[in-house]
C-alpha cells in the first residue's frame, strides 16, 4: 500500500486553507452589505430623534412653566409638545388646502420673505422644500458637472442663473454661470453656491429629477439606471 504524497498532502491542505479564507471573507463582506446600511439609518434616525427633541426643548419648558407639563415625566412632556407642533402643521395644512381662499400661503411666503436677514434664507429653503417635497424642480434650469470640492474631484450641480455681471466684472471673466452643488443626502441642509466661468461648467445627460434623486440617494439611483439600461 503506498503512502500519500507529502506534497500533494500540503497542495491539498493550502487549497482548503485559501477556500476557507475565500468563505470567511465572502460572509464577512455579506455581512456587512446587509449590516452597515442599518446602523448608519438607525444613526441618521437617531441624529434626527435629538434635532426634533432639542428643537422641542422650549416648547417642553414652555409647557412645564405654565403648568399642563408640571410634574409628568420629561418624555410625555415632549410627547405632549411634539403633538402641539404636529397638530399645527396639520390645521395650517388643512387651512391652505380647504380653508377659504385668501392665498395662506402666499402671504406667509410674502411676509417671511420680506423680514429683513431672514427673508432670503426663508426663500432658499422653501425653494429646496419644493424640491424635495413635491418635486418642483423649475427653480433649477438644467443638471450640470463642476469640478469642487478640489482639481481631479467633480460634483453634480444644478444650474440656476447667469451670473450677474458685477461678478463678471469682478472676475474679469467674460461669461460664467451660477451653480448650486447640494448637500447629500438631503440638500435643504445646505450647498454651496458656485459662480464659475461657463468652460468649467460640463454638460451631463441628466434631468433635474434624476440629479436630485441622485443627491438624495447618494448616487444609488445612478448606479440603479446603469443596471437597468445594461439587463
Amino acid at each position: 500500500m503506498s503512502r500519500p504524497d507529502v506534497d500533494d498532502i500540503v497542495d491539498v491542505a493550502a487549497a482548503e486553507k485559501q477556500e476557507v479564507q475565500r468563505d470567511l471573507k465572502q460572509v464577512f463582506l455579506s455581512g456587512m452589505v446587509l449590516t452597515i446600511p442599518f446602523f448608519i439609518t438607525v444613526l441618521i434616525l437617531i441624529w434626527a430623534l435629538n434635532v426634533v427633541s432639542n428643537a422641542l426643548t422650549p416648547l417642553s419648558d414652555l409647557l412645564v412653566a405654565l403648568g399642563p407639563g408640571d410634574g409628568m415625566n420629561p418624555l410625555i412632556v415632549e410627547s405632549m409638545a411634539a403633538t402641539l407642533v404636529f397638530g399645527l402643521i396639520f390645521v395650517v395644512g388643512l387651512a391652505a388646502q380647504h380653508g377659504p381662499d385668501t392665498n395662506l400661503g402666499k402671504r406667509v411666503d410674502t411676509l417671511m420673505a420680506d423680514l429683513p436677514g431672514i427673508g432670503s434664507i426663508y426663500t432658499g429653503v422653501d425653494r429646496m422644500s419644493d424640491v424635495i417635497v413635491e418635486g418642483d424642480t423649475e427653480s433649477f434650469q438644467a443638471v450640470k458637472i463642476v469640478e469642487f470640492p478640489r482639481e481631479g474631484s467633480f460634483s453634480l450641480a444644478f444650474l440656476t442663473a447667469d451670473t450677474p455681471p458685477e461678478i463678471e466684472e469682478a472676475t474679469g471673466e467674460d461669461e460664467m454661470l451660477t451653480v448650486f452643488v447640494p448637500m447629500a443626502p438631503n440638500p435643504v441642509m445646505g450647498g454651496h453656491l458656485l459662480n464659475l466661468p461657463r468652460e468649467r461648467v460640463h454638460d451631463v445627460d441628466l434631468s433635474v429629477e434624476e440629479g436630485m434623486q441622485a443627491i438624495m440617494t447618494t448616487g444609488l439611483s445612478l448606479d440603479e439606471s446603469v443596471q437597468t439600461e445594461t439587463t
